[in-house]
């Protein structure tokens, strides 16, 4: 993993816990753990990655969050977020809008 990831991992784990309502030891989850075991619905998942977004000052295409099924998924999608590399145009993100080619 890299180093970011267990951070990514440790915020996460607390904005799930905060959302269901549990305070202090956040390690009893599990990447392989089920979004739907944990009792998050669609509007507690939405309320977290807005969090998760507000923290790492990102911007997540909201179809992706249909794909989120596990606790690791959740890890997994602000773990590359995180890791676009920024260049002369911003992130990669911006290259799926206009044509980026490399000099």
């Amino acid at each position: 993993m890299k180093e970011y990831d267990n951070d990514v991992w440790q915020k996460v784990s607390f904005e799930i816990s905060k959302a269901k309502g549990i305070t202090g030891d956040t390690s009893l989850l599990s990447v392989q753990q089920p979004l739907a075991e944990l009792g998050l619905d669609s509007l507690k998942l939405v309320e977290i990655v807005y969090q998760l977004e507000s923290f790492y000052q990102l911007d997540v295409d909201e179809e992706r969050l249909s794909e989120l099924e596990k606790v690791g998924d959740l890890i997994a999608l602000f773990s590359t977020e995180l890791s676009i590399p920024m260049g002369a145009l911003g992130t990669a993100r911006d290259c799926e809008n206009v044509d980026c080619q490399e000099n």
